[in-house]
Formats: structure tokens, C-alpha cells, sequence
């Protein structure tokens, strides 16, 4: 809850934040929509109804490559929202710490260990999803 503009430095360690966690990334290719573009999603099914003539793999390429296209004019809307909320969320102090964190190894390990337990365990457990959306649709009388 820190409502001043953050100064030179910590708008440096902010930017070092976001590179050494990954968000970096995320805004520079807009990571958060590839859930709107994947197969299945609704861009996907309303692509492959008006395209038939597309072939799986561009079917599959063709709706995240037009999201980016799209999202490139905004990208700084998104990088602006980010450094804003870091400046919000965190003094100086912490910032320093969290990246110094972060940029270690012991950093870089934990976040490419919690990409590989999200993944794990999202494999490990979509068969107990796939049981609690059933049991949801049971309950909503939808089965």
C-alpha cells in the first residue's frame, strides 16, 4: 500500500523482479492468453466451424498467433499494471530481497520447481478432476 511513484531504484529492482520470475516474459508474449487460445477454447472451435480447411496444426497455431497480434499494441497497458502493483505491493526493502532471492540459484530452482510440481501434479490428478466436474454436473442436475 504505497502510493507514491516509485523512484529510479526500485523501478530497477521491480523490472529485475519481473525478468528473474518469469512475468517478464508473460507480458512481453502474453502468456496469460494462451488460455483463450489453446485447442478447445472457443477462439479454437469457432476457427475450425468457419476454417474447415485448415489443417490441425494450423488450426491449433492460427488462433494464439492472431491473440499476439492483438495484444502487441496493449502490451504496455499490461507492463504498466504489473510495475504499478509491485510499486503498490512492496517497499524498496522487500523488493531487494525478493529479487535477491529470485536472481540466486536457490530462486531459479524454486520457480522452475514449481512450474515442474504444477505440471506434476496437474498430470497426476486429471483424473480427479475429471470425476469432481462430473460430480458438479451431477449436483446441477446436467447429466
Amino acid at each position: 500500500m504505497i502510493p507514491e511513484p516509485p523512484s529510479p531504484a526500485k523501478l530497477d529492482l521491480i523490472r529485475r523482479l519481473l525478468r528473474a520470475s518469469g512475468l517478464q516474459a508473460d507480458i512481453d508474449r502474453g502468456g496469460f492468453l494462451d488460455t483463450y487460445g489453446r485447442a478447445g477454447s472457443q477462439l479454437f472451435k469457432d476457427l475450425a466451424e468457419a476454417r474447415p480447411d485448415l489443417t490441425l496444426g494450423d488450426a491449433m497455431q492460427l488462433p494464439m498467433e492472431h491473440l499476439r497480434q492483438a495484444y502487441l499494441p496493449h502490451r504496455q497497458v499490461w507492463q504498466d499494471e504489473y510495475e504499478g502493483h509491485l510499486n503498490w505491493e512492496f517497499t524498496e526493502d522487500e523488493l531487494r530481497e525478493i529479487v535477491a532471492f529470485l536472481e540466486s540459484t536457490s530462486g531459479q530452482h524454486y520457480l522452475t520447481a514449481r512450474w515442474r510440481m504444477n505440471a506434476y501434479i496437474s498430470t497426476n490428478t486429471e483424473g480427479l478432476v475429471d470425476e469432481i466436474i462430473r460430480e458438479a454436473r451431477r449436483r446441477l442436475g446436467l447429466s
